[in-house]
């Protein structure tokens, strides 16, 4: 079933978190399916190749999502599980943790490395952000240079959602609304730039709605 709307994160991030001598280095990224987590955790293990654990949790892609997590050689319980759980109480899909842990000589017990594994993933997210997502129909409204600053700030003003600008000839702003504003922002296109905008609609496309 196709997601109506969800929360990710916004950005790439990477904390350290010290206890007892033991370093966690969580390293948090969005992702769009199981490959590219799989991909990020790769890298994570090159990057750190003489770390004793590279612990993971992930939910990404769509029909169906898929979820992992690992251990990585901690007790059974105590550090992938943690990670996954911070993971689904704040509700986030297509993202990874990576929580990698240089030990340092001292025991945390299994409750300990719960705990810690629970504040890195936590501290990386923080780090990350957090975006709600929405699926909402997409417009590409390409119009001239002198136009593009004022037809931006009546946009948002309005309360709609823009895209990155893409600059050619023109510049082309990607223009975001429900099925239900469908008529009402056609209309106010028309009257901000007086009929001289190209407009393409381009079909259901996900958006960040909380930036």
């Amino acid at each position: 079933m196709a997601r109506d709307s969800w929360n990710t994160v916004e950005r790439a991030s990477r904390i350290e978190y010290e206890v007892k001598k033991s370093v966690f280095i969580a390293d948090v990224a969005p992702v769009a399916s199981g490959e590219e987590a799989t991909d990020f955790l790769r890298r994570i293990k090159k990057e750190f190749p003489d770390a004793r654990h590279h612990v993971y949790a992930y939910r990404a892609g769509t029909s169906p999502m898929e979820q992992r997590y690992s251990d990585d050689g901690e007790p059974s319980g105590t550090a992938g599980m943690p990670v996954l759980d911070v993971i689904l109480h704040r509700e986030l899909e297509d993202m990874i943790c990576v929580v990698t842990r240089y030990f340092g000589g001292i025991l945390l017990g299994t409750g300990g490395l719960t705990r810690a594994y629970s504040t890195a993933a936590s501290q990386g997210i923080e780090a990350a952000g957090i975006l709600h997502m929405k699926m909402l129909e997409q417009y590409l409204v390409k119009l001239d240079y002198s136009m593009s600053d004022k037809f931006q700030y009546t946009m948002q003003k309005r309360g709609y959602v823009l895209g990155e600008v893409i600059y050619e000839d023109r510049p082309v702003v990607p223009v975001f609304c429900t099925k239900e504003e469908k008529e009402s922002l056609l209309a106010l296109i028309n009257d901000t730039t007086s009929g001289r905008a190209e407009v393409t609609y381009v079909g259901a496309a996900p958006a960040a709605c909380n930036v």
